[in-house]
């Protein structure tokens, strides 16, 4: 297991995908624009999408660009991956937070990236979709907007889960990760129209592990 997250670090550490996330971070918060803080949601319509790659890549690239202190929050509550790819221990983090039972401070680790910390799930209350309900997580993340410049909430399926749903009216932007050549148009569209309904009208697509015909070099020129 160790070997296959330290894997998973390091190929999101090239250089190459560095450039991609970096590029990535870059549009992203060109479009969300100047301000205090930025809590962007990374989720899928499905399952096996590559969501937490791109999420711990986007984070990576927003510490790397220097703009302050990033968390990324594992709100996969289904699946978790975030501290796994770290090499850390998930037995505290957002769950703790919701029930009341530890602050902040207390459930945020540090990585190996310098000014990027990671909240894991931890222990969830029985009634956590509750703690999740509109303005209760906003609330949270303006507390977490105090002590972090860019935060990061790698998420649940869309399609599968009730928790990105309940994150995606209180953060500022969706970044919806599509698996290009695998997902279907009506599994996205179902996807975008839930988003809709949830009354989330700022979601990006991003298509993961596109495969280019010509070289990427020479596509990016035409």
């Amino acid at each position: 297991m160790l070997e296959e997250t330290n894997h998973t670090l390091n190929k999101l550490l090239t250089v190459e995908n560095r450039r991609i996330f970096s590029g990535i971070y870059q549009h992203l918060f060109a479009l969300v624009g100047p301000g205090l803080s930025k809590a962007v949601l990374v989720c899928s319509a499905n399952s096996g999408e590559g969501t937490t790659s791109v999420a711990v890549g986007l984070a990576i690239a927003a510490a790397e660009q220097r703009v302050g202190s990033v968390l990324l929050i594992d709100g996969n509550f289904h699946s978790p991956n975030i501290c796994k790819v770290f090499g850390k221990a998930d037995h505290i983090g957002l769950g703790d937070l919701l029930a009341g039972n530890r602050e902040a401070s207390a459930v945020v680790q540090p990585t190996t990236i310098p000014t990027l910390s990671a909240m894991g799930v931890g222990t969830l209350p029985a009634d956590y979709i509750q703690a999740l309900k509109p303005m209760q997580f906003r609330t949270l993340l303006a507390q977490l907007a105090g002590l972090y410049r860019f935060i990061l909430v790698d998420g649940s399926p869309i399609n599968t889960s009730p928790e990105s749903l309940l994150y995606a009216s209180q953060v500022d932007r969706v970044l919806l990760v599509v698996y290009a050549g695998k997902t279907r148009v009506p599994v996205v569209a179902q996807a975008l129209a839930k988003l809709s309904a949830a009354g989330c009208d700022r979601v990006e697509p991003l298509l993961n592990r596109r495969t280019f015909v010509i070289p990427q070099t020479i596509y990016e020129k035409l």
